[in-house]
């Protein structure tokens, strides 16, 4: 297999795929195929980036099952133009460091959602058991959004 191949099958970046998928009929079960074949695919510290308008309610129960051997970091990016309403009472942080969540994957409860139609970046990494996972994560640079 070719470096540039390899290289591809370690990381990979879901655009729409998932969506797509959750909108079938059969949802749950076509998403877990698609997300089952995806860590199939991800050798041990590879990453599958998911960017969607799904938020942690609604994806972190097909992310975050324990065959996957992820671990999950995620980003929300506010969309294009956004702007914070003038008082609000939420400290502004960066969009470039992942988001707290609670062990299931979730927002915190007291978590302030600015604007409704952000992004949600999952970053996917699979773990292995070679001490791997241990691993420090690294915040998003500006230079690569």
């Amino acid at each position: 297999m070719s470096p540039f191949l390899q290289q591809c099958l370690s990381n990979l970046v879901g655009l729409g795929t998932l969506d797509s998928l959750m909108c079938g009929t059969e949802a749950p079960i076509s998403a877990s195929r698609m997300l089952g074949e995806v860590s199939r695919l991800l050798k041990p510290g590879g990453t599958y980036m998911l960017i969607t308008y799904g938020d942690p309610n609604v994806r972190m129960v097909h992310l975050n099952k324990p065959a996957y051997n992820w671990k999950i970091l995620l980003y929300i990016i506010p969309r294009p133009g956004f702007e914070r309403r003038e008082g609000c009472s939420s400290s502004p942080r960066s969009y470039l460091e992942p988001v707290p969540t609670t062990d299931d994957g979730l927002l915190p409860e007291k978590f302030v959602l600015e604007d409704p139609d952000s992004h949600y970046i999952y970053v996917c990494k699979k773990r292995d058991d070679t001490g791997l996972s241990k691993a420090p994560n690294y915040a998003l640079r500006a230079d690569l959004l």
